[in-house]
């Protein structure tokens, strides 16, 4: 394993094995009285951390770290040879020291929870500690401690276990912490705090050795409530760590006056005391993080639900479709505008009604419906069609399946669906008609050619070609027509101002002014108006090609175009006149629907019943009317109106 200084494991080995060898020193440089542990034994811990930094515990090592294992008995036991220990003892001490933190970090491994080192939760920092004893007992008990032999169980056995758990639970916490704990959610101390903790601790260590006949011990846990309670885990394990050390050199200092006399002696409680509030401080700290970090998820859950209720009320009320929320007792529990607009009543909301009679459902054929078959808010589901006044609506409903009972209804305006069905219906049939007659006179008119052709008579297959190419204009015209509506009925309105005479002479110029047949006009125009000024042009086309077409055979077209204010005000009234066939009774307004032809006019005159759809379609974009009716002198009167702003 390649490890760089520079990067975050580097740094941290460097420091573990510096804190090795330092500890090293310290624990072996003065071989202990028999009877009494040594003040500063931390191998088994050292082990523990130097190892943790090249090995999870989980995973399977590399080989790299049975190098490391073997540095760190290497640096026990060279030190431990330069202050004159014995080589069998420090052989065996040195292997159940490395061993025991071994096992430390296997155990503890298996213990914490995610992929954190870190001791992030309660379980995981009583768990280290749990751990700290058991592991310490182990080495004690195979004889890995200086004046205990294998299987030795009395009270230095217990000052050992309670020695080793003290370096191995303050070292292995708070460095774990340290080195692994990711602050992505703290909530920090105040300054204050954070100043006045560090005097504060040095001032409870000092009272603490001051005198052991003084019941001051105690002490030690003041500042561990209050880092605790105070600081962020790191900052915690750094304040908990810096305690320890002070009580640790403390114990060096020569007016360190506690003993180890009687059977838990002076020394061995300072040991528990600095465990504990070592325990303390951290185990506040981790109960401050997670309340500090389930506060922030509350809240970005909180944010989120909000956010997401603002989406769905916006969403709700916007919708062009109904939804109604009905309760188990089929009572309106909420609704949206739009259902309001698609039923034409209030919704009454909080109340059971009879929506077929407060609505005035019917089939979409005009006949009654059963309340019962709509089975709203009873639990079932329900689709069918619905006709509320002049709207179809397409109704849904649904469980929503929580606990309420409560269920969806979902109205869908149909309407305009259904009359694009009846247009591709009609459309259907001009194709039917006006498009295969022509096709089918063209393909005989050809085949006659055909035949005069081969018999010798091209004289008469001229003929027959003639009459073959009106057969395709008819069929050409008709296409055209539904390309021109298609376009045209939805097409981008750009408003101009348009002065109505000169669009009426383009359209007017466009018939010639031979004699004979060529049309006469009778023009009073001189309105401007603001309007689409190709759409205008289509559509007084449309009203002057009717006018000229819809002409008596034999008779000369008079078309009078005129143009007055309109009673409504901002408005201009365009007449388009004839003296022509006029009007079938009691069909001024179907004139105006799409693919609509008179029965009496099929036979002798041409079209697709297009064109003045597409005129009414104009009208009705630019907000004018239009309407026709037969004059009393013959012919027909088509008025609409445009605005003039």
């Amino acid at each position: 394993m390649g490890i760089t200084v520079g990067t975050a494991i580097g740094r941290r080995l460097a420091l573990v094995v510096a804190l090795s060898c330092a500890f090293t020193v310290l624990g072996l440089q003065v071989v202990p009285p028999a009877g009494t542990p040594t003040e500063m034994w931390a191998t088994h811990a050292t082990a523990f951390l130097w190892t943790s930094v090249v090995w999870d515990g989980r995973s399977r090592p590399e080989p790299a770290v049975a190098g490391h294992l073997a540095a760190q008995l290497a640096l026990f036991a060279g030190v431990g040879l330069a202050f004159g220990w014995d080589p069998v003892d420090l052989a065996w001490m040195g292997l159940a020291n490395v061993a025991g933190g071994l096992l430390l970090l296997v155990l503890y491994a298996r213990l914490r929870t995610g992929t954190t080192m870190a001791p992030v939760t309660q379980t995981a920092n009583l768990g280290l500690l749990g751990l700290s004893v058991v592991v310490s007992f182990l080495i004690a008990l195979v004889g890995g401690f200086p004046g205990v032999e294998l299987g030795q169980l009395d009270r230095l056995t217990l000052w050992w276990v309670l020695r080793g758990t003290v370096y191995a639970y303050v070292a292995g916490v708070t460095l774990m912490m340290i080195f692994h704990f990711d602050e992505e959610v703290v909530e920090r101390a105040p300054r204050w705090a954070v100043v006045a903790l560090l005097p504060l601790g040095a001032v409870c260590v000092w009272l603490t050795y001051l005198d052991p006949s003084l019941p001051l011990t105690w002490f030690l846990l003041l500042p561990a409530l209050v880092g605790g309670s105070l600081l962020a885990p790191r900052g915690a394990a750094v304040y908990a760590l810096v305690i320890a050390m002070l009580s640790a050199l403390a114990t060096l200092s020569p007016t360190n006056q506690f003993d180890y006399d009687g059977f838990f002696p002076a020394s061995v409680i300072i040991d528990a005391l600095v465990t504990a509030a070592t325990f303390i401080t951290v185990h506040l700290a981790i109960l401050r993080h997670q309340r500090t970090t389930a506060t922030a998820e509350l809240e970005r859950q909180r944010g989120a639900a909000s956010e997401q209720a603002v989406l769905l009320g916006t969403v709700f009320e916007t919708m062009s479709d109904g939804l109604v929320v009905l309760g188990p007792d089929r009572a309106v529990a909420l609704h949206n505008g739009a259902a309001r607009q698609l039923m034409g009543r209030p919704i009454p909301v909080g109340r059971a009604r009879n929506w077929v009679d407060y609505f005035g459902l019917t089939a979409p054929d005009g006949s009654p419906v059963d309340p019962e078959d709509l089975a709203w808010g009873s639990g079932g589901t329900y689709r069918g069609e619905l006709r509320v006044g002049d709207r179809l609506l397409d109704v849904t409903s649904w469980p929503l399946g929580d606990r309420g009972g409560r269920t969806v209804v979902l109205f869908s305006d149909v309407t305009s669906n259904r009359e694009r069905l009846s247009e591709l219906a009609g459309f259907a049939g001009v194709v039917a008609h006006d498009l295969r007659s022509p096709l089918a006179s063209l393909h005989g008119w050809l085949e006659m050619a055909e035949d005069t052709l081969t018999a010798g008579k091209p004289d008469r297959a001229g003929e027959f070609i003639t009459r073959a190419q009106v057969s395709s204009n008819r069929m050409r015209q008709v296409i055209e027509d539904w390309l021109t509506y298609t376009v045209q009925r939805d097409g981008v309105l750009t408003r101009t101002e348009v002065k109505l005479a000169t669009v009426v002479d383009e359209v007017v110029a466009s018939y010639g002014r031979a004699a004979g047949r060529a049309p006469g006009f009778e023009l009073d125009i001189d309105h401007t108006v603001e309007a689409d000024r190709v759409l205008t042009t289509q559509l007084l086309a449309n009203l002057v090609g009717n006018a000229v077409k819809y002409c008596p055979e034999g008779e000369r077209p008079h078309v009078r175009i005129r143009s007055v204010a309109d009673d409504e005000p901002d408005f201009v009234r365009v007449e388009v006149s004839d003296r022509g066939i006029g009007l079938p009774p009691g069909e001024e307004e179907k004139v105006f629907e799409e693919f609509h032809r008179a029965d009496a006019h099929r036979g002798s005159y041409s079209g697709t019943g297009l064109g003045l759809a597409l005129c009414r379609r104009i009208v009705d974009r630019h907000g004018g009317s239009i309407s026709a009716r037969n004059n009393d002198e013959g012919g027909a009167t088509f008025s609409f109106t445009l605005p003039t702003r």
